[in-house]
């Protein structure tokens, strides 16, 4: 088999596309506002990024399997991780670049929009009586971490459901 491909080749090609992909599917979402006042917009945010990050698990390993013909349940476990890890990177860091420098009241609006929800459910508290530790989840920084993070229990829980779809070992012949 001359055509080959290693782990780093598939988790480069597949960490990128998986990045932009979510960081196109990131910013969409804080432009048109869907994870943020309505359930609807969260649960659609929601099914559209696990099912991104399921295709782009499963595609790497099927790519790793149809050029090497074998792969075992821990290297694409391996390779999924990996995937996850570099497209999160990227994801991430796109997104904190996105709160940042280009919309710069995203965090305000985020902000709005959990005050008008807890308005709705009868509890409004004032913004100054928030615990200093609560204001950390509302940075970029966090935001971006959480992203990150996401991705990986992403890679945890979905790259093993796609690895043990495309595991293929060598046959035998007794």
């Amino acid at each position: 088999m001359e055509n080959q491909t290693t782990t780093g080749d598939v988790v480069k090609k597949w960490g990128l596309i998986y990045g932009l992909i979510g960081l196109i599917v990131v910013i969409l979402g804080a432009v048109l506002n869907l994870g943020s006042g309505s359930t609807s917009g969260t649960i659609l945010s929601s099914i559209i990024n696990i099912t991104i990050a399921f295709l782009m698990f499963y595609f790497a390993t099927k790519e790793y399997v149809n050029d090497n013909g074998v792969m075992s349940f821990g290297k694409g476990y391996g390779i999924a991780i990996l995937v996850a890890l570099l497209g999160g990177l990227i994801r991430s860091v796109g997104f904190y670049l996105y709160i940042k420098f280009v919309d710069t009241t995203y965090l305000d609006k985020m902000l709005e929009a959990s005050e008008e929800m807890q308005e709705r459910l009868g509890g409004a508290p004032d913004p100054d009586q928030v615990p200093e530790f609560v204001k950390m989840f509302q940075t970029a920084e966090f935001i971006s971490f959480s992203t990150l993070f996401s991705a990986l229990f992403a890679g945890l829980i979905l790259g093993a459901v796609a690895a043990a779809i495309n595991k293929k070992t060598e046959d035998f012949d007794y």
